[in-house]
C-alpha cells in the first residue's frame, strides 16, 4: 500500500478555544466567540500548537476565541524540543523526526 502524502486539513481551518488542534502548525487569532473590544497584539495573536493540544483562550482577556490554521509546521521549536510530550507522543508517531542530542531512542 502506498503511503499517503496529502494533508487533509486545509489552511484556513478555524478551531475554537478548548478544541484540540487538528494538525501541527501556526494558528492565528481570528475573533472572540462572544463580542469583545479586546484586540491581542501581533505577537500574542499567533501560537504554535502540536496536533492534539488544546487551543488557548484570547491571550489578552482570557475569553474564548476562534483560531485559524495559517501554516503547517512539522518541526519542533527549540524551547519545546526536550519535553516529555515531544519525546513520547510526537516522535513516537513520526519515527523520522530526529531525537535531541544526548538522548537515546527507546
Amino acid at each position: 500500500m502506498q503511503q499517503r502524502k496529502m494533508i487533509d486539513i486545509p489552511l484556513g481551518t478555524e478551531v475554537r478555544t478548548a478544541v484540540r488542534a487538528p494538525i501541527d502548525g501556526d494558528y492565528e487569532f481570528v475573533q472572540h466567540i462572544a463580542s469583545s473590544k479586546c484586540k491581542p497584539s501581533a505577537k500574542e495573536s499567533k501560537v504554535y500548537k502540536f496536533r492534539g493540544e488544546l487551543l488557548p483562550p484570547c491571550p489578552k482577556c482570557g475569553k474564548r476565541a476562534v483560531w485559524k490554521l495559517v501554516e503547517y509546521k512539522f518541526e519542533i521549536p527549540p524551547e519545546r524540543n526536550k519535553t516529555e510530550y515531544v519525546l513520547k507522543v510526537v516522535r513516537g508517531d513520526r519515527p523520522n523526526v530526529p531525537y535531541p542530542s544526548g538522548t537515546k531512542k527507546k
